[in-house]
């Protein structure tokens, strides 16, 4: 068998905000904080840097094929028609419960300025949408913009229990190996995240796999891919807790799925 090993880098920093009470002026040698290249978005709100999504249609019921449509408004308030490709795709698409079950990794259609696709709800409870995207003349290279819709599905619902921290993940007939187990890692600590799969994968959406991140109390989402050139990443999480990790990969022509939940003190 064919062992790839991959690795994810999660990048979360902390922004620094300069609180001036009403009324009162900051302190003319104090000059304006500059905002971090480094802070990013992260689905918790449905705008950042003046693009806000906007939902025209949002699942109320579970069931099959359910529609959820959107625009993307400018920061001038206009339609964003115009979107960079990245990972051959100008928009991601994710959805998962705050319990971090029933994940969907999707990609909408975008016709007239709106994005459309249809969703499988099987259970109630709260849900949250993310869009990650990237305009048109916004550099590939830096973070996409990431903004998150939420909604509730009423009724009976059975929560999902989080799965302790594993090395290994079953993803169809393949199996997925954390390499280091289950070790914790050290909050602001860079660290290497690395994984092996007992197949021999295919190029899927340009990378030769995908990972989700969400962290388990606040839920905010830091999408990942591994670098072509050296498929070893370094990870470096801010925040202690809980991390779940959804990995998308491609073998014959079939897309599988493997998470994992790691630990971070």
């Amino acid at each position: 068998m064919a062992y790839l090993v991959i690795g994810c880098v999660f990048l979360v920093t902390a922004a620094y905000v300069l609180t001036v009470l009403p009324g009162r002026s900051a302190p003319p040698s104090e000059p304006a904080a500059t905002p971090s290249p480094y802070v990013h978005s992260d689905g918790l709100s449905d705008s950042f840097e003046g693009y806000l999504i906007r939902p025209a249609a949002v699942p109320t019921a579970r069931g099959k094929d359910i529609p959820f449509a959107f625009h993307i408004l400018r920061p001038d308030g206009q339609i964003l028609s115009d979107y960079e490709t990245v990972q051959e795709r100008m928009l991601h698409l994710y959805l998962v419960r705050d319990d971090m079950s029933g994940f969907q990794h999707l990609h909408p259609t975008l016709s007239a300025g709106q994005w459309s696709t249809q969703v499988t709800i099987d259970d109630g409870g709260p849900y949250r949408f993310y869009a990650e995207f990237t305009p048109k003349g916004r550099s590939v290279l830096g973070h996409p913009i990431v903004l998150g819709v939420p909604f509730v599905i009423a009724g009976d619902t059975k929560l999902a229990p989080m799965p302790a921290p594993a090395s290994a993940s079953a993803a169809g007939p393949y199996t997925v190996t954390r390499l280091d187990g289950t070790a914790h890692l050290i909050a602001g600590r860079p660290a290497l995240l690395r994984f092996a799969v007992d197949a021999q994968l295919e190029p899927y959406l340009g990378a030769l796999a995908h990972m989700s991140a969400f962290e388990v109390r606040t839920q905010a989402l830091t999408h990942l891919h591994p670098i072509p050139s050296e498929l070893a990443f370094h990870t470096q999480f801010a925040n202690r807790g809980e991390y779940r990790l959804f990995m998308d990969f491609q073998v014959a022509g079939a897309l599988h799925r493997a998470a994992f939940t790691i630990f971070v003190s």
